[in-house]
């Protein structure tokens, strides 16, 4: 998987997993799915930004 600059960002500001992704490469997935969480990329975080642009919208009209 290619590592993106956003990613590369969230490791020089979480340096704690530079530790475990050179003893654990195996966790590779589980910082992805830290970095989306706190970076709300997740689909319920998705799904969250459509409903409040749905409700957005819904006040302009």
């Amino acid at each position: 998987m290619m590592i993106n600059d956003e990613i590369r960002m969230y490791l020089r500001l979480h340096p704690k997993w530079y530790l475990i992704l050179s003893r654990y490469p195996q966790e590779f997935p589980t910082m992805i799915e830290q970095y989306k969480v706190e970076n709300k990329l997740t689909f319920a975080d998705r799904i969250e930004k459509v409903g409040t642009m749905l409700q957005m919208i819904e006040m302009l009209l």
